[in-house]
């Protein structure tokens, strides 16, 4: 029974990096009608949020919590709301490319602090298909000349926030949390943060036509209302460590629309560096389990 809901886990985090996958091209549809990053940022966590909420409120679901589960909420939006800011800031000072793949670099970040905080043990399955992840997400992206050491480190502040989002919700007690109340909260307190953090730097573009908004709409419901509760739903059930490696399916996804919609070119180095981290997920979905996950294995031991 276990093994068979690590690999519906697994199923849903697939799910929800391929829906996380399909934000460049929906981005790109929003910035070509006047928005920038951090407005189409602002304006998919606000529409996501919306849409759980009217969602929950025709299901009768009560958006109330306690006040430690509130607590845990409004913390690990801190981490998801910072992490695309740090991403986009990191974008004026180095490439595109090799901000992504430092930022991709976040599982390995996971396995780090879980063994450094959590005296968390991996299995050789496991760090296998994180070195594979790793290679596989360098051959996709590849690094430009831009090497500037603060942009660097701003794209690295991103996986590494993101990483402890991953692992501080595995550790919360919201597991027995309605999932779409989760991605309510989560949504709005990041609408909030960033919607902030954009009218301080005013880099809000109100004159944004209908397109972007529409785009901005299907980045609220794809890549925040179901894509959150996937991964939410994947991850309580696998654990964090599976979670974030299978979460590479996200830039895979991405590469895939370029190459079916904008006809980019298929090279070899993405050829490879797609077929690495396909290898990756498929030694961890059907890789039968010999013991409890990192994540469950750490939480028996503190229990």
């Amino acid at each position: 029974m276990k093994e068979n809901s690590e690999r519906a886990g697994a199923l849903c985090v697939i799910a929800s990096a391929m829906l996380f996958g399909l934000m460049p091209l929906l981005a790109k549809i929003a910035y070509a009608d006047g928005a920038n990053a951090s407005t189409a940022a602002f304006g998919r966590f606000l529409t996501g949020s919306a849409m759980a909420f009217v969602y929950l409120k025709y299901k009768g679901v009560p958006l109330r919590l306690g006040r430690r589960r509130m607590g845990e909420i409004a913390f690990l939006s801190v981490f998801y709301a910072l992490t695309p800011v740090l991403l986009y800031l990191s974008y004026g000072f180095i490439g595109s490319g090799l901000a992504t793949t430092l930022h991709f670099t976040y599982p390995v970040a996971v396995m780090c602090l879980m063994g450094l905080f959590f005296r968390a043990r991996f299995t050789l399955r496991q760090m296998i298909c994180a070195a594979l992840c790793a290679a596989g997400i360098f051959l996709l992206y590849r690094p430009g000349r831009n090497a500037d050491g603060f942009g660097m480190a701003l794209a690295a502040a991103s996986g590494l926030l993101y990483a402890g989002y991953i692992i501080a919700l595995g550790r919360s007690h919201l597991r027995e949390v309605e999932i779409f109340v989760i991605t309510f909260w989560i949504s709005l307190f990041s609408a909030l943060m960033i919607g902030a953090f954009a009218a301080l730097t005013g880099s809000l573009a109100w004159s944004q036509g209908t397109a972007a908004w529409a785009a901005e709409a299907g980045l609220g419901l794809l890549a925040t209302v179901l894509a959150l509760a996937f991964f939410q739903k994947g991850l309580f059930l696998c654990g964090e460590v599976k979670a974030s490696l299978l979460s590479t399916f996200e830039p895979l996804t991405s590469i895939a629309v370029g190459l079916a919609v904008y006809g980019e070119p298929m090279t070899p180095r993405l050829a490879a560096g797609m077929a690495l981290i396909l290898l990756s997920s498929v030694l961890l979905v059907l890789g039968r389990s010999r013991a409890r996950s990192a994540g469950d294995g750490v939480k028996k031991s503190l229990s």
